[in-house]
């Protein structure tokens, strides 16, 4: 298959889901789920359960914004926001593969109509989301952890709820003693955060662990353009794992990973650069034509986050579980 031929065929599979990164049909303010939250001792309300524990760390993921339907927040069995986040599995979480167990509870996703939003409407529609999230974690805390170190992951939406969650949970000894790291991908951490919430640590080195990852990728002078990045972002380089302005050269990316619906189909080493710049990672794609999923414009790259630094992400969490292992032995 030809980078062109993939191109387009990734970007019909994307839009035939209406998923990963897509703007939520628009709806008015009154169209919202009433349900109560769900259940999270049924297995029906878990995106991925393991069949076995086959790993000493656990991963917790909270997907992307993937609901695309008319209610202004989704209901938890919504059939096409189901497959959306199936798709993130194989596409995303799926750098946790052979180094985690995965939990991902499914929850009241909000459509991404409530990006343009106030703060209070966010705050609304976001909340029924937050809760779920923060339901599910403590399910799985007593039911299924027994104790092993976990990780937090998301992207977009998830990573949203995630940084939410982790101003109200981060300080608790659990998260001090048991969190190799966050990956809040895709969504900002400000020195307000840091300075609101000393639990925040954000990841300086490759082996730092109990810290925060954060970054959002742009193309240069789009910063502005990409709503998840928020005045004073930090973002954290994936391809030298500190917040300097250095820029890194492409020879430093292991490998950027394209999916079709059946996982992941191609992957380009030394695909692109990555630069910390005005709140965003400023990178420089070596064939720009691959990324065509692009809903906040041009140039604002947020649906590849995972993507343009796939194998250096799987090298990281293999690092921090090893870093966070060793210094549990101590």
């Amino acid at each position: 298959m030809t980078l062109r031929k993939f191109a387009a065929a990734m970007g019909m599979i994307l839009f035939l889901l209406g998923a990963v990164c897509l703007p939520g049909a628009q709806a008015p303010a009154w169209a919202m789920v009433q349900d109560q939250g769900p259940d999270y001792s049924q297995a029906a309300n878990w995106l991925s359960l393991p069949k076995s524990i086959e790993h000493k760390v656990d991963v917790f993921w909270v997907y992307p914004t993937v609901y695309d339907g008319k209610q202004m927040v989704a209901k938890v069995n919504d059939a096409q926001m189901t497959q959306g986040a199936r798709y993130t599995v194989r596409s995303q979480a799926s750098v946790f593969q052979g180094q985690a167990n995965l939990f991902a509870p499914l929850y009241r996703q909000a459509s991404a109509k409530v990006l343009t939003m106030s703060q209070a409407d966010k705050d609304r529609y976001l909340g029924m989301g937050l809760s779920d999230v923060q339901a599910a974690f403590a399910y799985y805390l007593k039911h299924y952890n027994q104790g092993r170190p976990f990780i937090l992951a998301g992207h977009s939406q998830g990573s949203n709820l995630l940084t939410d969650f982790a101003r109200k949970n981060l300080d608790q000894p659990v998260f001090k003693r048991k969190m190799v790291a966050a990956y809040l991908i895709g969504w900002s951490i400000t020195p307000d955060d840091l300075k609101k919430h000393p639990a925040f640590k954000i990841c300086r080195a490759a082996a730092q662990t109990g810290c925060l990852i954060t970054y959002n990728s742009v193309a240069a002078g789009k910063q502005k353009k990409a709503p998840t990045i928020l005045p004073g972002a930090i973002s954290v380089n994936p391809l030298s794992w500190t917040t300097d302005g250095k820029l890194v050269p492409a020879s430093q990316n292991m490998g950027a990973a394209f999916f079709e619906d059946q996982g992941k189909d191609l992957t380009i080493p030394h695909f692109t650069s990555a630069q910390n710049k005005d709140g965003g990672l400023v990178v420089q794609p070596k064939d720009a034509k691959l990324l065509t999923q692009m809903p906040f414009g041009p140039g604002v790259y947020h649906c590849y986050d995972y993507s343009l630094f796939y194998e250096n992400l799987k090298a990281n969490i293999a690092q921090r579980i090893k870093a966070f292992q060793g210094r549990a032995a101590k």
